[in-house]
């Protein structure tokens, strides 16, 4: 066996590597290499019949309508310097038959620098031609290297519905998991962050890295751990094809995550939809029959909206709303619930997270059928905000203009059921709020006179 090529002796041909993605990646990994890059594949054939080099490193690309022709022409040009072809995860079948024509590996680009430090300073392992032996002896069996066969065994399309379904949040860290669970030995798969240093291998062990990328952007790193007395080429090709799996476990988790903010928020406000608020409510309300807390349902509208879009259109008016919007969210709790349902009316859904608590005063004790006190706290919040908020599409005049008004209803005391919640809250805002109190108050349900958030 050839003794090992050591970086700084390299003599690297570069062929028809048009977006440079392997030039820059290679004088980062092997800054002492001599560099010789060619456009074409038969200016790359001329070099190798005038010049010697340890390794070309040739595009797949421009060959793959004759790939076989191309690497047995390049094997006439030089014997002896490494072979190595690069391409897109597209040609990685074209790449793996290649290595049965003469070539010695190949890498998927855009490669990491610490997969091309890899490829330059491992042993090159070609196979010699057999020659004719005196005795006849039994033909030796073909070795497949365990990664290889471990990743044609791996269900991938099984895992990536499997973890899309059942951890849409965290699909990545779901899928290496998974595919931990399966792999044998010692090996074992990670990912790091982008810009994060690699770790150092334990005795005994290699680490084999390749990129994580989804349409240009730095996901990170996926690190394979193994054996060193494993295939390093077969690692390289395994991890390879893994990261591309990752990286699309990545897209497709990121896709559906926006697809689900869609199905879920309004488009004009950013706050949940009404489809979302029924849903989140009825969970809520299942939860709190379990852990016997208080959930409290506000449904609010902004006061004359109607003559606000006549006077000044409808831009400021969905200025307005989004202004409402972001103000709510501002003063509620970050797992309380704020949505638009439909014009300008909004519904907020607070809850007690950690279930029921004891009052902040002692000597206060909560009244049934009565908001928590940190509900009251938060509305009054709101109106005062309201109060003092600058809306520039109503000019000068605009600040302290808009007020609300709305309907206050809490479970279990004005009802049990979403339905009847929302219908308790929704009367309230009708019939108290607006009919017995006028513009600018909230109401709550059974509540005489004026309610404790109500304002002259």
């Amino acid at each position: 066996m050839p003794a090992m090529v050591r970086p700084n002796q390299q003599h690297v041909l570069l062929i028809a590597d048009q977006q440079r993605q392997v030039e820059s990646a290679l004088l980062a990994a092997v800054p002492a290499a001599r560099l010789t890059s060619v456009v074409t594949y038969f200016d790359g054939i001329a070099e190798l019949i005038s010049g010697r080099y340890s390794t070309v490193l040739a595009s797949l690309e421009p060959i793959l309508h004759r790939p076989e022709a191309a690497v047995h022409t390049l094997r006439q040009a030089d014997a002896e310097a490494r072979l190595v072809l690069f391409g897109s995860p597209a040609t990685e079948t074209t790449a793996r038959r290649m290595l049965q024509l003469g070539c010695d590996d190949y890498l998927i680009t855009p490669p990491s620098t610490a997969e091309l430090q890899q490829v330059l300073g491992s042993p090159l392992l070609r196979i010699a031609p057999a020659e004719p032996a005196e005795d006849d002896l039994p033909a030796m069996p073909s070795v497949v290297a365990p990664s290889v066969t471990l990743l044609h065994s791996l269900p991938l399309a099984e895992m990536l519905l499997d973890v899309l379904i059942d951890h849409p949040q965290s699909p990545v860290a779901a899928v290496i998991e998974r595919i931990n669970q399966r792999l044998a030995g010692e090996m074992r798969l990670s990912a790091m962050a982008a810009g994060a240093a690699a770790p150092q291998p334990a005795e005994g062990m290699t680490l084999v890295c390749h990129p994580l990328r989804d349409q240009g952007e730095d996901l990170g790193t996926l690190v394979l751990d193994l054996p060193s007395e494993q295939d390093p080429t077969a690692a390289r090709h395994l991890l390879a094809r893994l990261a591309a799996f990752v990286s699309r476990v990545h897209a497709l988790g990121q896709r559906q995550a926006r697809l689900q903010r869609l199905a879920i928020t309004d488009e004009l406000t950013g706050a949940y939809n009404s489809r979302y608020f029924r849903h989140f409510l009825s969970r809520i309300l299942e939860k709190a029959a379990v852990m016997r807390f208080p959930v409290s349902v506000l449904l609010f509208d902004i006061d004359n909206f109607k003559k606000y879009n006549d006077q000044y259109g409808h831009a400021v008016g969905d200025e307005i709303l989004r202004q409402t919007a972001a103000l709510m969210k501002r003063c509620t709790r970050e797992h309380d619930l704020v949505a638009r349902i439909g014009g300008d009316e909004f519904a907020v859904v607070f809850w007690e997270k950690e279930g029921p608590r004891q009052p902040k005063n002692p000597s206060v004790q909560a009244t049934p059928g009565k908001p928590p006190q940190d509900v009251t706290a938060i509305l009054e919040r709101f109106r005062r905000l309201m109060a003092t908020q600058q809306f520039p599409g109503l000019g000068p005049a605009g600040k302290g203009t808009l007020t609300i008004s709305g309907g206050l209803a809490v479970y279990p005391w004005n009802g049990r059921t979403m339905e009847e919640l929302v219908d308790a809250a929704d009367r309230a805002l009708v019939f108290g709020a607006k009919q017995q109190d006028g513009k600018n108050s909230i109401f709550l349900v059974g509540s005489g006179g004026n309610p404790p958030t109500s304002q002259p």
